[in-house]
């Protein structure tokens, strides 16, 4: 009877810990959410091999800044915060500029695939919004659950913008191999004869560098601020 009743005694005790427990859980991925971070990536654009660059806002598009193809812009700073939707995504906001201080959401444009960043009006219209996180090791940004579908892609300025190639659409396009770099024998041709014009593209994968974390000293303009 005695152990009877110290057991349940300790089922409130018990339920205690588990609540607190999943309250420290709940607690500890909004901390996670809010917390700030840059993003890189690393592209290989001449004979220097491969650099991890930032990437930076400007123009309402997210850009490569890259040592061979330079394209000064506002560093990415970033963090997730909920889209004010009935789909509830995870969205991803970031700052545009330090004065005046401005934020903006970051999407995926429906037609060009692009990055982009703007006020909530301009995410309206079908443009994928999120949902935005990190992958299991927590070191690269995913969208709806991928690390893997981001690629550069060469703008008219000869300048590199992300994309998000979620639907395979840059893959299939035929008009540069990622890894020879070189233009593919079969392009098709549109309906009057003409050859489709090429876009020059790379895969990559973004990396996520937290504000307050060390791993920033290994990226190019680590003195930047």
């Amino acid at each position: 009877m005695v152990i009877g009743l110290l057991v349940i005694s300790a089922i409130p005790t018990t339920i205690g810990v588990c609540e607190a427990l999943s309250a420290q859980k709940k607690a500890n991925a909004a901390a996670k959410e809010k917390a700030k971070f840059h993003l890189t990536a690393t592209l290989c654009l001449d004979e220097n091999g491969p650099v991890e660059c930032w990437c930076v806002l400007k123009d309402g598009k997210l850009w490569i800044d890259h040592p061979a193809s330079p394209m000064p812009g506002h560093k990415f700073t970033g963090w997730y915060f909920m889209y004010p939707s009935e789909a509830q995504h995870l969205g991803l906001v970031s700052t545009v500029s330090d004065d005046p201080p401005a934020l903006n959401w970051i999407f995926v444009d429906k037609d060009d695939h692009l990055i982009r960043h703007g006020s909530r009006g301009d995410t309206l219209g079908g443009h994928t919004i999120g949902p935005w996180k990190w992958s299991n090791d927590e070191l690269w940004l995913t969208l709806e659950g991928s690390d893997a579908q981001f690629v550069a892609v060469e703008q008219e300025n000869k300048k590199w913008a992300v994309a998000w190639d979620g639907d395979g659409s840059f893959r299939a396009s035929g008009g540069w191999d990622e890894e020879t770099d070189s233009e593919s024998e079969d392009d098709g041709e549109t309906e009057n004869g003409d050859r489709p014009k090429r876009i020059k593209w790379l895969p990559l994968k973004l990396r996520r560098r937290m504000q307050l974390g060390m791993e920033s000293r290994y990226v190019k303009g680590e003195k930047e601020g």
